[in-house]
C-alpha cells in the first residue's frame, strides 16, 4: 500500500473514531452483496433489497430508503420519496460514482430521510441485531457501519442469509432510565429551588371593609399648630 493511501485510510479511521486496524472490513474488494428486507416502522411489506456498497452510515439508509421507494410496495413512501427527496438522491449517487477507492469513504454523505435502520439477522433461537446511525458530517465514531461489516463478513453469514431491516424517523435505541428520587433516598434535591419566606402578596380590601374607616378630606388638612418652638431663620 502507498504512502498517500494508507494516509487515505488513515483519515478514514480517525472519521470512524478507531485504529487503521478497525477498518479492515471497509477495505475488503470486492464489497459484500447483502439481501435484506427493507420498511419503515409498523410496516406490513418488507421487500429485498442488495446492499453491495458499504461506504458509510448515511449511505447506506439512502441506499435502503431508495430501494423501498423503488419498490413501489409502500406508495406513501414512495410518494414521499419523489417528491422530497428524489433530487438529493440523484446527486449523492452521481458524487459516489465519480468518486473512486477510498476517497469514497472520506465523502461526507448529506445525512438520509430516516435516522437509523435496524438489522436483525436470526441466527438460531436467537436473533441478532445491530442499529445503523444517521451521522453529522466529519465525525462517525457512534454509527455502527463497522460493527455491522464485522457481522457480514465475521459472524457465519451465508450468501442466502438476509437481514430484516426497519427504518426509523426517531431514535429507538431507548435512554438512559431515570435515577430514583432524591427524596426516596433520604437525600436532600441539589437541583431543587429553595422555597423563599416571602410576604403574602398585595389584597385589594373591598368596598365593604372600607366602611369603619373615617372619612377622607376633601380639602387638605390646616397646618400644624402645635406647640414645639420653630426654627430660629423660620418666617411662616
Amino acid at each position: 500500500m502507498s504512502s498517500d493511501k494508507l494516509y487515505r485510510w488513515a483519515q478514514v479511521a480517525a472519521l470512524c473514531g478507531v485504529s487503521i486496524e478497525d477498518i479492515e472490513d471497509l477495505q475488503i474488494t470486492p464489497q459484500a452483496s447483502v439481501r435484506c428486507h427493507v420498511g419503515r416502522e409498523h410496516s406490513i411489506s418488507r421487500p429485498q433489497i442488495v446492499v453491495s456498497e458499504w461506504i458509510n452510515e448515511n449511505y447506506l439508509i439512502w441506499t435502503l430508503c431508495a430501494g423501498l421507494t423503488e419498490s413501489g410496495l409502500d406508495q406513501d413512501w414512495t410518494s414521499r420519496f419523489n417528491i422530497h427527496y428524489r433530487s438529493q438522491w440523484v446527486h449523492i449517487q452521481k458524487i459516489v460514482q465519480y468518486t473512486q477507492g477510498v476517497q469514497r469513504f472520506l465523502l461526507d454523505i448529506r445525512p438520509p430521510p430516516m435516522l437509523m435502520a435496524v438489522f436483525a439477522h436470526g441466527d438460531g433461537p436467537v436473533s441478532h441485531s445491530q442499529a445503523i446511525m444517521s451521522t453529522p458530517a466529519s465525525t462517525r465514531p457512534s454509527g455502527g457501519l463497522l460493527k455491522l461489516l464485522r457481522k457480514v463478513y465475521h459472524g457465519g453469514m451465508s450468501l442466502t442469509d438476509a437481514f430484516v431491516v426497519v427504518l426509523y424517523e426517531a431514535d429507538v435505541t431507548g435512554v438512559a432510565p431515570e435515577s430514583p428520587p432524591y427524596s426516596a433516598l433520604g437525600l436532600p434535591d441539589p437541583h431543587a429551588v429553595p422555597l423563599l419566606n416571602l410576604p403574602p402578596p398585595y389584597e385589594p380590601i373591598p368596598e365593604s371593609g372600607l366602611a369603619g374607616l373615617p372619612e377622607r378630606y376633601l380639602t387638605p388638612p390646616p397646618p400644624y399648630r402645635g406647640t414645639s418652638p420653630a426654627p430660629p431663620d423660620w418666617d411662616p
